[in-house]
C-alpha cells in the first residue's frame, strides 16, 4: 500500500488515496478528557489519528489500555505503523504510557470480553451521512463518509453495551443532524454530559460527550 505523510499536526501515515483524515479527527482528539482511569477505545480508528493525537497532546492520562478498532483493510498498514511509532515515542516520554492495541474487527460485533472488560471511554469520528445519501467518490461508498458499515444508532447501542457505568462516549457529528444524535443516544439510554462548538468548525460540527448511567 502506498502511504503519504500528513503535514498536520504530527506525521501520521495514511492511505495515498481514499479515507483521508480531516480536521474533525484533530478536534475530537482535543475534546477527549485530560485524565481517565481504565480502558479507552477509538472506534472506526482509520489511521489511528484520534487516539494517537490525544496521547500526543498529553490527554488521557491514567489510561492503561488504548484500543484502535478498525475493520477496513485499506487502513491496517498505516494504522499499525502509526501505533508502533507512537508507542516508541510514548515509551520514551512517559513511563506510565498505556498499552496500545489494534483490533481488526467490526465494532458492531464486539462484546466487553473483546477488551478483557468494559470500556471507560469510547471515542468515534463516525460516518456522517446515511448509506443511501449521494456522494461524489468511491471512498464515500466504502464507509469513510457514509453509514455503510454501521449507523450512528449502531454506535450508540455499542457504547451502551461496552461502556462501564459512568463510562463516556465522545464523538464528532454534523450540527444539522443533531436531532439524529439526540434520538440515537436516548434510545441507547445514554445521558448528555458535554457539548462543544469548535471555533471555525462550530457552524457545521458539534463535539458531544454522553455518559452511560449507573455506578
Amino acid at each position: 500500500m502506498k502511504t503519504s505523510p500528513t503535514a498536520e499536526p504530527t506525521d501520521y501515515l495514511q492511505p495515498a488515496s481514499g479515507g483521508r483524515f480531516t480536521e474533525d479527527s484533530l478536534l475530537l482528539a482535543r475534546f477527549l478528557p485530560e485524565e481517565l482511569d481504565g480502558r479507552a477505545a477509538d472506534f472506526g480508528a482509520g489511521c489511528g489519528v484520534v487516539g494517537l493525537e490525544a496521547l500526543a497532546l498529553g490527554r488521557l492520562k491514567g489510561v492503561k489500555e488504548l484500543f484502535f478498532v478498525e475493520a477496513q483493510a485499506i487502513f491496517q498498514s498505516c494504522l499499525a505503523l502509526n501505533v508502533e511509532r507512537a508507542a516508541q515515542r510514548a515509551g520514551d516520554r512517559r513511563p506510565d504510557a498505556p498499552a496500545l492495541r489494534i483490533l481488526e474487527a467490526d465494532w458492531r460485533a464486539l462484546r466487553p470480553a473483546s477488551f478483557s472488560g468494559r470500556l471507560d471511554l469510547l471515542a468515534a469520528n463516525p460516518p456522517y451521512f446515511p448509506a443511501d445519501a449521494s456522494g461524489p467518490t468511491r471512498a464515500n461508498r466504502l464507509g469513510f463518509r457514509h453509514e455503510t458499515l454501521g449507523s450512528l444508532a449502531d454506535l450508540t447501542l455499542a457504547a451502551a453495551r461496552l461502556l462501564a457505568p459512568g463510562g463516556r462516549l465522545c464523538l464528532s457529528w454534523p450540527r444539522r443532524r443533531l436531532s439524529v444524535l439526540t434520538t440515537a443516544a436516548a434510545v441507547a439510554g445514554l445521558t448528555a454530559a458535554r457539548f462543544h462548538l469548535p471555533p471555525r468548525a462550530g457552524a457545521t460540527l458539534i463535539l458531544a460527550e454522553y455518559v452511560r448511567p449507573g455506578r
